[in-house]
């Protein structure tokens, strides 16, 4: 179990939820290599309009 208290897609309830390594997303953090931002990854999810579709 690995406690988590910053706003991480991969944070729930306190823990950590990341069941598999990944790509390191953030070489430059300290404290988590692995750590997303839940806003930052809710705007990338957004949908693009009218190229390639």
């Amino acid at each position: 179990m690995i406690r988590c208290t910053n706003p991480c897609l991969y944070e729930k309830e306190g823990k950590c939820t990341l069941t598999h390594v990944t790509s390191v997303s953030n070489p430059q953090k300290e404290d988590c290599v692995y750590f997303k931002n839940k806003k930052e990854d809710k705007t990338r999810r957004r949908p693009t309009s009218g190229f390639g579709s």
